[in-house]
């Protein structure tokens, strides 16, 4: 049977104890080469592996041949020559001001001098002092270069975005990283992993050195497991998760799609299982909602309260996609970079392109929508989902009035706070998560040849079109309907086809006039 690590990131210990080792020496091997350049950057999701890669890269640049032993990079590289590997885990820099991140990452880098031979170098700021470490490291290198590796550079900022103090965390992380680029001679290899790539205008001035790998081809599997990979190195597991749920191999293979695939960080390429959660569910024998344990970032929850999304159809340009200001937080960058959306297509018109974006799996779905509904409501879902599941019911038994009671009741407790800023895709978002998040079959902004459709609900004998307005009669909805002839689309189907117009009031802040109408 395959021994599984979830929680060890240092690929010697991996190696060393015989845990299973999906090779992704390739990849890594592209970039260490020094063919196609030397100083990269790499953004991905938490829970995908950036750790275990920065630390493969340590142990190859130190030369420790033994501990890639059958490993495709084996007969590829030099083991001849090694370097001063200087490694920094920013993951632990988090701090309450930048005076304690200062401190902090003064006192790693001293520590990491005393592990490399290096006595006391000087500099009292982080800069002056990173500046020195890396002069003492290549001068003690054969060819006057040494290898940078920092993990997780945007951790320290991260925690404070959407609060005052986020300009101060910017500029003390700008100064910091621009001796990358300053000393980028005395570098044989450079590699930056995080979770986000902030604009050319903030952090990444002092980096456009970096050679930005995050959505390029070569590197669009290095982080997760492809089907191939999974069916190669864990077909032990695969069979014990099998007998564990009493199906074949081939159906709990479907079902670890289902759940934990659908990651895609460059448009035409392979999707990827997100490693961690594949992992808990081999350990465990059961499919769960692992990517849960780690609740939703802060800063993401507090974008969200501020800036309602519409999550069933989202659209984002290329540039948005990749990148954005720490002082202006994007919500649907932040979402993709990390994780919970996914690339699911795009469409390039001349030197335009321009991303369609989903949900990549089921763990992340159920995840994600029940911190959206506390995000938007107010409250906890277990507060929340009383509601959810009375109006999801009636909409099952076709119980219209039942549903829109439901709805009415869910909507007038939530707190004033949240629903001050308002919009008629802000209602209809909270009606699309609250249903979703109980896996009612609800798609939002659905397209017809006429224009787009507010919400339509999709179950087995009955079809919904849902209209919505905000402080406007439901007439006018219902009129809008009609008019674009939303039900065209579905009048094949041989469902029940029932049309729904909502009126929303800004000042009672719930529905206020419903019309109901078969088809």
């Amino acid at each position: 049977m395959e021994k599984i690590a979830t929680d060890i990131y240092t690929f010697a210990e991996l190696r060393n104890k015989g845990f299973t080792y999906v090779d992704k020496t390739d990849a890594l091997y592209a970039m260490a080469s020094g063919d196609v350049g030397k100083q990269f950057f790499i953004a991905r999701p938490r829970r995908f592996g950036k750790s275990l890669a920065v630390s493969t890269l340590k142990s190859l640049f130190q030369g420790e041949r033994e501990l890639f032993s059958g490993l495709n990079i084996e007969p590829k590289w030099d083991w001849s020559k090694k370097w001063p590997v200087l490694h920094l885990d920013m993951g632990s820099m988090q701090a309450r001001n930048v005076d304690e991140f200062n401190e902090l990452l003064v006192s790693q880098l001293h520590r990491r001098a005393a592990e490399l031979g290096i006595d006391n170098p000087s500099g009292s700021l982080p800069s002056t002092l990173l500046t020195n470490l890396i002069d003492a490291l290549a001068a003690k290198s054969a060819d006057g270069q040494m290898v940078l590796l920092i993990d997780e550079y945007d951790k320290p900022l991260l925690g404070h975005l959407m609060k005052s103090d986020v300009t101060e965390f910017r500029d003390a992380l700008k100064a910091f990283y621009s001796v990358v680029k300053t000393l980028e001679s005395k570098q044989r290899f450079t590699f930056l992993t995080g979770v986000s790539k902030f604009s050319k205008v903030s952090i990444f001035s002092d980096l456009n050195n970096l050679k930005d790998w995050t959505m390029h081809a070569k590197a669009a599997t290095l982080f997760g497991y492809t089907h191939d990979e999974v069916l190669k190195y864990f077909p032990g597991r695969i069979h014990e998760l099998a007998e564990a749920n009493g199906l074949t191999d081939s159906e709990a293979f479907a079902k670890i799609i289902e759940w934990y695939d659908g990651y895609r960080f460059e448009e035409n390429a392979l999707p990827v299982i997100n490693p961690v959660s594949l992992g808990l569910c081999f350990d465990n024998d059961k499919f769960s909602n692992y990517w849960a344990e780690t609740a939703m970032p802060t800063f993401l929850i507090d974008i969200l309260k501020s800036r309602p999304l519409d999550f069933s159809c989202v659209d984002i340009e290329e540039p948005e996609l990749s990148n954005y200001e720490p002082t202006d937080p994007k919500g649907v960058t932040l979402l993709y970079q990390t994780g919970y959306l996914t690339i699911d297509s795009f469409r390039q018109r001349g030197a335009s392109r321009r991303y369609t974006l989903k949900l990549p799996n089921l763990e992340v779905e159920n995840s994600f929508l029940r911190d959206v509904v506390g995000a938007y409501t107010g409250r906890d879902v277990s507060y929340t989902s009383s509601y959810a599941f009375t109006a999801g019911d009636a909409l099952y038994e076709h119980d219209v009035p039942k549903f829109l009671k439901a709805l009415k009741s869910f909507f007038t407790d939530i707190p004033y706070d949240m629903t001050d800023r308002q919009n008629e895709q802000m209602w209809q978002t909270v009606c699309y998560v609250v249903l979703r998040s109980i896996g009612v079959n609800v798609n939002g902004e659905v397209k017809t040849h006429d224009g787009r459709m507010d919400m339509v609900v999709d179950l087995p004998n009955d079809i919904y079109i849902i209209e919505f307005k905000l402080d406007k009669p439901a007439s006018e909805a219902m009129a809008q309907i009609k008019g674009k002839e939303y039900a065209g689309k579905y009048v094949l189907s041989g469902k029940r086809l029932t049309l729904i117009g909502i009126s929303f009031s800004s000042e009672k802040r719930t529905i206020v006039e419903e019309l109901v109408e078969s088809c």
